[in-house]
């Protein structure tokens, strides 16, 4: 795990630090979110509209709705960031990651990370219903849900795809395969398509691989794209079946929302369409019809050393709509 973070800060010392916030003009609407809410990670919408958005770096989760926003969950010793939210609202269960992405200083000055884990909140209750901390060190990044309740989940740092199955307490590996090793960041995000089939992202690589379900173990293959992606990370699939994916442009600092039809004929490059841009570190996204909201964590401060207190005033989350 050491040199999966030490890499990363490697690549972040060069940049330049956007202090300004990003505009897109294809953005509907912005929602501000609170002056004490800040690095909005995992987002989760209702079928009513609500939304939950989780705090990287603190575990915190914000409830918007057309009243008003409020924190829904504080945090905890146990839940301590919210980077991925996904709602299962038949059983009225928020499921979320939460790994110690920045870590703490200990008294030496060495940074120490507690171990990541994944969690379930009762939406009702806010009460905690399930922690399970990620096997062998993992750094579990994000999670798609099907029909039945159960839940697939990334590993950034081991070659994994994981499920927990309904109601069970242990993560097993779903899919396991060499294309998924990376020295630096790897899985990232993950949607999961009716018929089964799993789409999955590779951070720094900037690929995407399609995982198929067969009678025994899973397919993968690579999906040739017309261009490179910079650092993708959340995805989901629209209502037309094109893959949603938000590119988090450490490098150029060019976040974009992107639309790549990934069932186009396989020998064909996927075209990659770009709906919006000139975001600061967009990391994840919800979608209902043709809308669809996407968190800016404006995050990269945090990994430019001597900017880390370089807090950005406002954290939005932006919106966008699919029809042209």
């Amino acid at each position: 795990m050491h040199n999966l973070f030490s890499t990363l800060l490697v690549t972040a010392f060069v940049l330049t630090s956007v202090e300004s916030v990003a505009q897109s003009s294809n953005i509907k609407a912005s929602i501000e979110l609170p002056p004490n809410f800040q690095y909005p990670n995992g987002i989760a919408r209702t079928s009513k509209g609500t939304l939950y958005v989780g705090s990287v770096t603190s575990g915190q989760i914000l409830r918007i709705d057309s009243q008003a926003s409020k924190i829904f969950f504080p945090g905890s010793s146990e839940i301590f960031a919210a980077t991925s939210l996904r709602l299962d609202e038949q059983r009225g269960i928020l499921w979320g990651t939460s790994p110690d992405f920045l870590g703490t200083k200990n008294s030496k000055g060495e940074i120490i990370r507690r171990p990541h884990r994944i969690f379930a909140i009762d939406t009702r209750t806010g009460k905690v219903l399930r922690v399970i901390q990620m096997p062998d060190n993992g750094f579990g990044n994000d999670i798609a849900l099907d029909n039945n309740g159960g839940v697939y989940l990334t590993d950034s740092s081991r070659p994994r795809i994981y499920y927990l199955a309904p109601g069970a307490s242990q993560l097993q590996v779903w899919a396991e395969n060499p294309l998924f090793n990376s020295k630096q960041i790897g899985l990232a995000g993950i949607a999961r398509r009716q018929d089964g089939v799993i789409i999955v992202s590779m951070f720094s690589s900037g690929e995407l691989f399609k995982v198929t379900p067969q009678a025994q173990g899973v397919a993968v293959e690579k999906i040739s794209l017309t261009r490179k992606l910079e650092n993708p990370d959340g995805m989901q699939f629209a209502q037309t079946g094109k893959l949603l994916v938000t590119e988090g442009s450490v490098t150029s600092g060019n976040g974009r929302l992107l639309s790549i039809d990934v069932v186009s004929p396989k020998n064909t490059p996927r075209l990659v369409e770009t709906i919006g841009e000139n975001m600061e570190s967009p990391v994840n996204l919800t979608v209902a019809g043709n809308d669809v909201w996407v968190t800016e964590s404006r995050i990269r401060h945090r990994l430019l050393p001597g900017k880390e207190k370089n807090v950005p005033s406002r954290f939005f989350i932006r919106r966008f709509n699919l029809r042209k």
